[in-house]
């Protein structure tokens, strides 16, 4: 889509955008690949509420942008070099990513065919309607892509492809119930129902918040990254515990809808060996997001899951130090420092679970592409993507010790 506004900062090398925090920018940039973040409340529903791009230029390979406009979701390819207005720079913790608003728009300057030959090549960036800034911009970043032969496959994703295809080529006979899977493009080709185990780093804890009315404003609080960084957190807790089976992890309540959607727990619980239900505190479903090189998939962690996933802590445990704390004094940050907390009424002292969860909950985030985690799925192939196709059953931590 061309610039319809003007500019509202300057064209910046990414390795420049943690100087410009909270500034409008300019960006031209190749696009390595576009993810939509998106969740499924009953059976035929849908929404995309976030879409995640990685981008790159000369300066800096990687860079997350996120684009909340609906409109704005679908234009932004991968495989091709954008010019992007008016994005907002932030910073979240450790990282540091643009943010297309309302006033953004997007620019193609070239396509994947457009690195065909080098005079069609030249013929394209000739045409584009640039000034002299950014089209030695783009003299730059075309030169990085020749180099990388990042460009060179038809698009980025006939790239991965290509990679993909180069790696273990394996099938699974239907005999076989675990498969090892070298990188998340191999777990994206089981077509049979399977375990499997893979390596790869988390990159975003989804809540689908289905139980209240949100305006679209709000979708940010589904995104618990963002909300770690948040000053006045506390609800964080409240969306992400709640009364349900603490064996199959079904919550009491768990949606919106017509009144047989609303009787959302079942009457027996299918895990159970006396088909009882062990009601109790649990933490809700949730998607994480994991990505290697190639890929980046939702993985549905129900409760039982989430107990591993969080050091073996359980929401029980949990909720129990929050509702104490919030009782006997101002809740603690998320520091490290008071990871004890006195209960008066049993005049005893016992670990702070609820500021172990926080901590735990904040260094999953730290993992970055280099520390990758090993997971252990069951695959359902009758299942989507953002429907629990991949449902986690067990987490390997590289140095997380179990917490008694």
């Amino acid at each position: 889509m061309a610039a319809t506004i003007g500019w509202y900062g300057p064209l910046i090398d990414l390795c420049r955008a943690s100087s410009h925090i909270g500034d409008y920018v300019q960006l031209l940039v190749f696009v390595h690949r576009s993810t939509p973040v998106q969740y499924k409340i009953f059976k035929n529903g849908g929404e995309v509420v976030r879409m995640d791009i990685m981008v790159g230029d000369e300066t800096r390979s990687y860079f997350p942008v996120t684009i909340w406009e609906k409109q704005m979701s679908t234009q932004v390819l991968a495989g091709h070099v954008f010019l992007l207005q008016n994005l907002k720079i932030s910073r979240f913790g450790d990282v540091v990513e643009a943010r297309a608003l309302h006033c953004s728009s997007f620019q193609c300057l070239l396509h994947p065919n457009d690195f065909v030959s080098s005079k069609g090549l030249d013929d394209s960036i000739g045409k584009c309607r640039l000034g002299t800034a950014a089209r030695e911009k783009l003299q730059k970043v075309v030169g990085w892509l020749n180099r990388a032969r990042l460009a060179h496959c038809g698009s980025v994703l006939n790239y991965y492809e290509h990679m993909s295809q180069v790696q273990v080529n394996w099938r699974m006979p239907e005999e076989i119930l675990t498969q090892d899977c070298s990188s998340l493009s191999d777990v994206s080709e089981c077509r049979n129902s399977c375990k499997a185990t893979f390596h790869a780093s988390i990159g975003e804890i989804f809540l689908p918040i289905t139980w209240t009315n949100l305006r679209e404003a709000e979708n940010e609080r589904m995104f618990i990254s963002r909300r770690l960084h948040m000053q006045g957190g506390n609800s964080l807790i409240d969306d992400f515990i709640t009364t349900g089976c603490r064996i199959c992890g079904t919550p009491v309540n768990a949606g919106l809808g017509s009144s047989m959607e609303k009787n959302s727990i079942p009457l027996y619980c299918e895990k159970s060996s006396n088909r009882l239900h062990a009601v109790g505190s649990i933490y809700r479903p949730f998607l994480l997001y994991v990505w290697d090189d190639m890929k980046y998939v939702p993985v549905l962690v129900d409760n039982n899951a989430a107990e591993v996933l969080f050091g073996n802590v359980s929401a029980e445990k949990v909720y129990s130090s929050y509702k104490i704390q919030k009782n006997h004094g101002p809740l603690s940050s998320i520091d490290g420092k008071n990871l004890g907390i006195m209960d008066k009424r049993r005049g005893s002292s016992e670990p702070n679970y609820y500021i172990i969860w926080l901590i735990l909950l904040k260094l999953l985030f730290k993992h970055g592409k280099n520390s990758p985690l090993k997971f252990k799925v069951w695959v359902d192939a009758r299942r989507d993507w953002e429907c629990g196709r991949l449902q986690m059953l067990s987490v390997s931590f590289p140095a997380f010790r179990r917490i008694a």
